[in-house]
């Protein structure tokens, strides 16, 4: 895709009833533009991240990573409004988007009040008459300067952004629009996919590879090898071909941006508040599972002091995060992501460095081949299914692609990463530990002597960096949900041009209610293997396996085929059945 500004019309371009333009940023105000000409480039301000570094440049440059790593965190929301039919559109037509990180957003600005031609102080075309040339080049007020049509050979545009100074990534040059046509034969315009592969499956394999990882050896102990390892395989394969029947509806219309539209398009209004309830519990639960891994690994370091003790100095750790914006918090996530692959690096080399059982692999534990009682063996449904759960964002992230074409193969790769990771931290947990693993994986290595002393100091950084990191952003959309209940907006000014102080303050003491939230139940409910089993089984199931085929057989009833409706069946029963079992062992045990 061009990045040079021009402002051309791509032609011949056309995938799935889309259309491609690309339109240059006009950074600053009407009166700067001649300066803006006559410096070139010099108001474009390049970072560290933005040099070239090996294979990392140009659209792949760590900039360009960052900045798509910020528009993935932005896709972790709540849609409030179950009535609407499109979660990025105002009017189901004007696409939103948020100006600083030029992704879809549900309250962003509307993408026709962000187009202007240049040297007008504002033009607010219709979207819709985008690439209608009687608009464009007929109408007094057409948002292409009427004189290009006097040049000859082909009719250039002069499209521009309005100033978007403070954007999250100043050395863009152009944007990208689309003209897709939905299922019923409505023609919309919205912001074009800016992440490449690499950068989409960084983003889903930072969706995958969370927490749940580090109960997989606790699984493995509850089902027994010969049936946890099959169980944890199908349980990937199973996901990733739901993955992919989330991509086939996306390509039935494609302003199906997220999950919450496609439940729409299949159950309507009751399908979008059914999901956002779904999504808020999976939210809240995640952050609940985060505050119990807080706790647990410093008691591990400092057993005089309570976990209950721990968990409340988690409540100051997480909160002043709740006052930062998502661009510092999507930077700092990267932290979570390194504290999670530090981790199962940690945990590979104590086992290499112990000579001696528990806890080497040099001499292993004898593991379990099968589960000990029927008990065990629910309860370990919910801990291998937990780690597959990204199929929230998933659509998001397709959507997010500057060809989408390849979204499958990016699929791929990311479940290719993913299960290694998983069952290689499954397999080294079980050898290393046996019978004797505990919920989680890093406990054990903490409760087991014989490592260098600094890997149980490291250990516990890392544990608790993780939720530092990530608990914010989980707490984030629910944070959003509380201010919209209570008619709080901290986008909207007043007329002075700022936020309003109530607003400010309301949505603060949201924040901190929804971390108290999470660490009082990390307190009443703090076994950290029953939690994660209860939102794999109950929570992975429906969003990740039960949902999607319900949705493809309902959006691509005309195309599917009769085998692919019987699989879907086939799953939809399998996983009510699992989810139940899981969900059963979980509240009973």
């Amino acid at each position: 895709m061009p990045e040079n500004g021009d402002g051309s019309l791509l032609k011949g371009r056309k995938s799935q009833n889309v259309h491609y333009m690309s339109i240059p940023i006009n950074r600053v105000s009407e009166g700067e533009y001649s300066d803006e000409q006559s410096h070139g480039d010099s108001f474009h301000r390049r970072n560290l991240f933005d040099q070239p570094l090996g294979s990392f440049k140009g659209v792949n440059s760590l900039g360009r990573f960052a900045s798509s790593l910020r528009r993935a965190n932005s896709f972790m929301n709540i849609d409030v409004g179950s009535d609407k039919e499109r979660t990025y559109f105002k009017d189901g037509q004007d696409a939103l988007f948020d100006p600083y990180t030029l992704a879809p957003a549900a309250d962003g600005r509307r993408l026709s009040h962000a187009v202007i031609r240049r040297g007008d102080i504002s033009v607010r075309p219709s979207m819709g008459d985008l690439y209608d040339e009687g608009a464009l080049y007929d109408e007094p007020e057409s948002i292409i300067a009427p004189e290009i049509t006097e040049q000859a050979g082909s009719r250039r545009p002069t499209l521009s952004f309005q100033d978007l100074e403070r954007t999250t990534d100043p050395d863009t040059h152009s944007i990208m629009l689309k003209q897709v046509e939905t299922k019923d034969g409505k023609v919309v315009t919205l912001l074009a996919g800016q992440s490449t592969g690499p950068q989409t499956v960084f983003n889903s394999v930072n969706i995958l590879i969370g927490i749940g990882l580090f109960a997989l050896p606790l699984g493995l102990r509850y089902a027994g090898l010969v049936l946890g390892i099959p169980l944890l395989a199908t349980f990937a394969f199973a996901t990733f071909h739901t993955a992919e029947l989330l991509s086939r509806c996306q390509d039935v219309d494609p302003t199906m941006i997220s999950y919450g539209d496609l439940a729409y398009a299949a159950f309507g209004s009751k399908g979008r508040a059914f999901i956002s309830f779904l999504f808020t519990l999976d939210l809240l639960g995640s952050g609940v599972a985060l505050m119990i891994i807080f706790g647990d690994s410093l008691n591990a370091l400092f057993p005089k002091y309570s976990v209950t003790f721990f968990k409340v100095l988690a409540f100051f750790a997480i909160t002043p995060q709740a006052f930062v914006p998502l661009s510092v918090l999507s930077n700092f996530s990267l932290v979570g992501i390194v504290s999670t692959l530090g981790t199962v690096v940690c945990i590979a080399f104590c086992g290499l460095y112990k000579t001696t059982a528990p806890g080497s692999l040099l001499e292993t534990m004898s593991p379990p081949l099968w589960p000990e009682n029927m008990t065990n063996f629910c309860l370990s449904i919910g801990l291998l299914s937990a780690c597959w759960g990204g199929h929230a964002v998933f659509p998001n992230l397709k959507s997010d692609m500057r060809h989408p074409a390849k979204y499958k193969k990016c699929l791929i790769t990311t479940y290719s990463i993913t299960a290694t990771a998983d069952i290689s931290t499954a397999l080294l947990g079980i050898f290393m530990f046996g019978m004797g693993v505990k919920d989680e994986v890093t406990k054990s290595l903490q409760l087991t002597e014989g490592y260098p002393r600094f890997i149980y100091v490291l250990i516990s950084i890392l544990m608790t960096l993780i939720p530092v990191a990530k608990a914010p952003l989980n707490a984030r959309p629910i944070n959003s949900v509380l201010d919209v209940m209570m008619r709080v907006s901290t986008s909207q000014t007043n007329a002075h041009g700022g936020v309003p102080r109530s607003n400010r303050i309301i949505s603060s003491l949201n924040g901190l209610l929804i971390n108290f939230f999470m660490v009082a139940i990390s307190i009443i409910f703090p076994d950290f293997d029953k939690f994660i089993a209860f939102l794999g089984a109950g929570l992975c199931f429906a969003i990740c396996s039960i949902l999607p085929c319900i949705f493809y057989m309902s959006i691509c009833s005309d195309t599917i085929k009769p085998w692919e409706k019987v699989s879907c069946i086939v799953i939809i029963i399998i996983s009510t059945v699992l989810s139940v079992m899981g969900v059963g062992a979980a509240i009973l045990a």
